[in-house]
């Protein structure tokens, strides 16, 4: 068996970056949504979501359950939350170099329903 070295880059947004992107959502990721913002804003996240992006499922998909799990553990979810979610993972992607395509698709979670499929920009 061969043992290969493999690393991973990715740009990770602060909460400023993300601020700038989505102001509805900043004051939340500062404060009461800081664990899921800081749970999602990983290089770990990056790939899963870019999984379940090379899998024709919305990037959330990828982290869904792991951020639905961190509210559960503290409170039931919103829409609100789910919205964030979604937020949080598009600066994601685009940071790294994707762009949404306009297609929505369905999100195999309960809590979900629907998140926009990305691709990688050209």
């Amino acid at each position: 068996m061969e043992t290969r070295p493999f690393d991973f880059v990715a740009s990770i947004p602060s909460v400023e970056d993300f601020g700038a992107r989505f102001r509805q959502y900043k004051n939340h990721a500062a404060g009461e949504g800081r664990a899921v913002f800081d749970l999602l804003m990983t290089p770990e996240a990056l790939i899963y979501s870019k999984v379940a992006t090379e899998m024709e499922f919305p990037a959330v998909a990828g982290i869904a359950e792991k951020a639905m799990r961190e509210i559960h553990s503290h409170r039931e979810h919103t829409d609100f939350d789910k919205q964030f979610i979604g937020a949080v993972v598009c600066v994601l992607m685009e940071a790294n170099g994707y762009h949404k395509t306009g297609t929505k698709k369905s999100i195999p979670h309960k809590d979900f329903t629907k998140g926009e499929l990305y691709e990688r920009n050209a």
